[in-house]
């Protein structure tokens, strides 16, 4: 199987997810009847948010797909350990949402849990110090 680019978006990904559940039918995508599933709501592809405040529609959107993406990653693997240690990255449409977060948010999060850090040690008192008064 040929590796395919990541997707750009969640709400893509979802719809990718369903499309191969589903034998790449859209039909079939449309006629689902699984409502169990987290990703069953996103399975068609959705409108833009018009209006003056379409940015921040358009950001609960993008924060509910991911969370939807969330679920059904837990459900799939069974555990949060077992969602980390996935091994499906070609063939899953959800491997880089699968933490609930978008890909490049989860490596500036590690970037910054892992970075060094100087060490912040209290000074101590004048008359604790070796040649102190």
């Amino acid at each position: 199987m040929r590796e395919r680019a990541p997707l750009r978006s969640a709400p893509l990904a979802a719809r990718r997810f369903c499309l191969d559940c589903q034998g790449a039918s859209p039909g079939a995508v449309r006629s689902c009847a699984d409502g169990d599933c987290p990703l069953w709501r996103w399975r068609l592809p959705h409108l833009p948010p018009a209006g003056g405040n379409a940015r921040a529609a358009g950001a609960a959107l993008s924060r509910a797909v991911l969370r939807a993406i969330r679920r059904q990653c837990l459900a799939c693997a069974g555990s949060r350990w077992d969602v980390r240690a996935c091994a499906a990255r070609e063939d899953c449409a959800l491997w880089s949402y699968r933490f609930g977060v978008r890909p490049r948010t989860y490596r500036e999060v590690r970037r910054r849990f892992f970075a060094p850090r100087e060490l912040d040690l209290p000074l101590a008192p004048a008359s604790a110090r070796p040649g102190g008064a």
